[in-house]
């Protein structure tokens, strides 16, 4: 039993610095402006950090993903999609 508080103690700290270590990152995404979406526009999405949630919406609506590319630079990208209030799902 005492062996598992050490092992508690060093995952909470795990956990908290990989918090501390996604802050700066999202307190950067405010600072990128986004671009619009256009056909043919090329992503490099290594990660995705965020999507507009719209399962409330109905109808076509705007949305803005934030993503990582392959190099670790912070993008977003405006574009619409249907909402998907009343599909029945």
């Amino acid at each position: 039993m005492k062996r598992l508080i050490p092992l508690a103690l060093v995952a909470a700290f795990g956990f908290s610095a990989a918090a501390q270590a996604q802050s700066p990152l999202l307190q950067d995404a405010s600072q990128i402006e986004p671009v619009d979406y256009h056909y043919g526009l090329k992503l490099d999405v290594h990660k995705v950090i965020h999507i507009t949630d719209n399962s409330d919406k109905v109808g076509v609506v705007p949305a803005t993903i934030t993503y990582l590319d392959s190099q670790g630079r912070l993008h977003k990208v405006n574009y619409l999609e249907l909402g998907r209030a009343n599909d029945g799902n």
